[in-house]
C-alpha cells in the first residue's frame, strides 16, 4: 500500500512538472560552437547548455526554437519565445526594442582579410573605396555603418558566404566576432588571413521581453541570478573546457581577454540615426495601412472579374456596392482583432521604418529595372528556344530540350549561387545585379519558352497545312495563323509568369544585390522592427504585381480570350 502511495505521488510530480509551461528560447543554430546542431540532429553548444541550466534553476522544460538571427527580436516581441540566447550583444539600439540581462561574455569585432591583403589594422578600413562585408543585423553591420562611411557595405545572411566572399577575394575585408573569425580563416586558411585584434569590445547577454508600462519582467532578476551563481560555481569554465579549448589557448597567447573574463567598462555603440518625423506606436496607424491595402485588393477584384455586358454592370451597380461594402468591413475587422491581440505584446517601431523609407524606395526602384531587364531577356531567349526546338537539326532540338529540363529541374536558389560564386567567377565578373538579371532570365526564360511552344502546338497541326496549302509562307502561316491564336491561349501563364519573376527577384539578395527585399532587409536589421517593415514590403510589390495584372486582363478582353 505504501509503495503504491509512493507510486502516486510520483506520478502527481511528473505531471505537475511537464505541466509546467516550457521556457521558449530563441538561437539561430548555425554559430559553432555556441549555437549548432550536432552529427546526431541535435541542438549543442555552449548557448544550448547555457538556456538548459537556465531552464533546470527555473524548473521548467525547455524548448528551443531556431530563428534567423535578424528575426530573433521580432519573434521575442511578438511573444514567439521567451528568451534569446544566441551570442547577442547588448546594445543601445536594441534596447530600444528589448531588455538585456546582465552580461555573460566579453568579445571583440574583428576582421578576416584576404590572405594577401595590405590591411592589418581598422585604420586601414578607412580609405576611400574599400568593400566590406557584414552579416545583415549583427554589430559588424553596425560599426561598419557608422565608422566606415566611405566604405561600400555588402551584407549576407549567413557566415559562409561572408567567408567566401572574402576568400574569392571579392572583399577587403569581413567584420565579425572574434570566435568566428578565428573559425572561419581556419576553414580558408590557405586564401585569408584573421585579424584578431578588436575594433571595439562588446558584450553578450540574454534577451528579454520588454514589459508593458507599469509592468516587471519577472523573470529578469532570475535570470541575473542565475548568471551570477553559474559565473561563481565555474559553469563558464566548463563550458570552454568542452566547446572552445582551442580558442582559449589562441587568445591567450596573443594577450587577448578570455570572453569569459568578463570585463565591466565596454563601450556600447551609440545611436546617432535622427528621424525627421515621429510616429506614434499605436494600432490605428497599422489599421489604416492594413485599410488601404484591403481596399485595393477588393477594388481589383471588382475591376478585373469576367463581365463583358455593360448593361448588367449597371444592373448590378447596387449589389456590388453592397458587397464591396460587406468584404471591406470584414477585412477591417479580421485586420483589428489580429493586430488588437499583437499589442497586447508587440512595441510597434514605425519612426525605424520611417527613418529609412527612401532607402527602401531606391531599392523598389532597382527592382522595377531588374525586373524589366530580366524580362526583356527572357522573352527573348524564350523566343530562342521555341525557335531552336523547331529546329532541322536534330543536335539544336536536343540543346534547347536539355536546357529546359535542366533549368526547369533546378531551384532558383541553386541557380542564383553557382551562377554567380562558381560561373561568373571565372569569368571574372563581379557586377551582382547583372548576374542577377542574367540569371533570374535564364531560369525564367526556360518556363516561358514551354508555354509558349505548348501554345503554339496547342493550335494544331491542320490549320498550318491549311493556310500552306492556299499559299501562305512559313512565316505567314505562324504570324497570321499560329501566333494570334497562341497569344490567346498563353496569355494568362505568360502574365503569371512575368508576375512570379517580378517576385522571384527577391531571392537575388542571397548573392548580395540590394533590390527591394535586400534593402528591406537591411532597414529592418538596423531597426530591429518586423512588421513595420515587412507590410511596406508586401505594398511596394502589389504596386508593381497588380498594374501587370489589370494589364493582363484587358489584352485578353481586347484579344477576346475565351476561358
Amino acid at each position: 500500500m505504501r509503495s503504491l502511495s509512493s507510486l502516486i505521488y510520483l506520478l502527481l510530480i511528473q505531471l505537475s512538472f511537464s505541466a509546467e509551461e516550457p521556457l521558449v528560447v530563441g538561437m539561430e543554430l548555425e554559430y559553432p560552437p555556441f549555437e549548432f546542431v550536432n552529427e546526431n540532429g541535435l541542438s549543442d553548444g555552449v548557448s544550448v547548455q547555457l538556456a538548459k541550466a537556465l531552464a533546470e534553476s527555473l524548473s521548467r522544460p525547455l524548448e528551443i526554437k531556431n530563428i534567423k538571427f535578424d528575426a530573433l527580436i521580432t519573434a521575442l516581441k511578438t511573444g514567439s519565445i521567451d528568451l534569446i540566447i544566441s551570442s547577442m550583444t547588448a546594445t543601445d539600439e536594441r534596447r530600444k526594442s528589448i531588455d538585456f540581462s546582465d552580461p555573460y561574455v566579453t568579445t571583440g569585432l574583428a576582421m578576416l582579410v584576404p590572405i594577401d591583403s595590405e590591411i592589418k589594422s581598422g585604420e586601414d578600413l578607412r580609405k576611400d573605396g574599400r568593400k566590406i562585408v557584414v552579416k545583415l543585423g549583427t554589430t559588424g553591420e553596425a560599426y561598419a555603418r557608422k565608422e566606415l562611411k566611405d566604405a561600400v557595405i555588402l551584407t549576407m545572411q549567413h557566415d559562409p558566404a561572408c567567408a567566401l566572399e572574402v576568400s574569392q577575394n571579392k572583399v577587403d575585408a569581413w567584420i565579425y566576432d572574434q570566435l568566428s573569425i578565428f573559425k572561419h580563416h581556419k576553414n580558408h586558411i590557405e586564401t585569408t588571413r584573421a585579424i584578431l585584434t578588436p575594433l571595439r569590445k562588446e558584450q553578450w547577454a540574454i534577451g528579454l521581453r520588454k514589459p508593458k508600462s507599469g509592468e516587471v519582467n519577472s523573470l529578469e532578476s532570475k535570470v541575473n541570478t542565475f548568471i551570477k551563481k553559474f559565473r561563481e560555481s565555474g559553469e563558464f569554465d566548463k563550458l570552454a573546457e568542452v566547446y572552445l579549448k582551442e580558442e582559449k589557448e589562441l587568445v591567450n597567447k596573443l594577450g587577448i581577454p578570455f570572453i569569459f573574463d568578463l570585463e565591466q567598462s565596454v563601450e556600447e555603440e551609440k545611436d546617432q540615426t535622427e528621424t525627421d518625423l515621429a510616429f506614434k506606436e499605436d494600432l490605428p496607424f497599422l489599421c489604416v495601412l492594413f485599410f488601404l491595402l484591403s481596399v485595393c485588393l477588393v477594388s481589383f477584384y471588382f475591376l478585373v472579374r469576367e463581365d463583358r455586358s455593360l448593361s448588367t454592370r449597371y444592373n448590378k451597380r447596387s449589389f456590388e456596392f453592397v458587397s464591396f461594402a460587406v468584404l471591406w468591413m470584414i477585412l477591417i475587422g479580421i485586420t483589428y482583432f489580429i493586430f488588437s491581440s499583437l499589442n497586447q505584446t508587440y512595441t510597434w517601431n514605425w519612426e525605424g521604418i520611417w527613418s529609412r523609407r527612401w532607402q527602401m524606395f531606391g531599392g523598389w526602384i532597382r527592382t522595377i529595372w531588374v525586373s524589366l531587364l530580366a524580362l526583356v531577356l527572357c522573352v527573348f531567349l524564350a523566343v530562342s528556344l521555341v525557335v531552336g526546338s523547331k529546329s532541322r537539326f536534330k543536335a539544336v532540338r536536343f540543346f534547347c530540350r536539355s536546357y529546359t529540363e535542366i533549368i526547369r529541374g533546378s531551384p532558383l536558389l541553386v541557380i542564383l549561387i553557382v551562377g554567380y560564386y562558381v560561373i561568373a567567377e571565372a569569368v571574372d565578373v563581379n557586377n551582382r545585379l547583372l548576374v542577377g538579371v542574367v540569371l533570374l532570365a535564364v531560369f525564367s526564360g526556360a518556363y516561358l519558352g514551354e508555354i509558349i511552344r505548348g501554345g503554339i502546338d496547342s493550335v494544331g497541326k491542320t490549320q498550318f497545312d491549311a493556310a500552306r496549302a492556299v499559299g501562305f509562307s512559313t512565316f505567314q502561316a505562324y504570324r497570321y495563323i499560329i501566333i494570334p491564336q497562341a497569344v490567346r491561349r498563353v496569355l494568362p501563364a505568360v502574365a503569371g509568369l512575368f508576375i512570379m519573376l517580378v517576385k522571384d527577384s527577391s531571392l537575388l539578395s542571397v548573392i548580395g544585390a540590394e533590390e527591394f527585399t535586400k534593402r528591406t532587409e537591411i532597414a529592418r536589421a538596423a531597426t530591429f522592427t518586423g512588421l513595420e517593415a515587412f507590410i511596406p514590403l508586401a505594398v511596394g510589390y502589389l504596386l508593381i504585381t497588380i498594374p501587370l495584372a489589370l494589364v493582363s486582363r484587358y489584352l485578353e478582353r481586347r484579344l477576346n480570350y475565351e476561358s
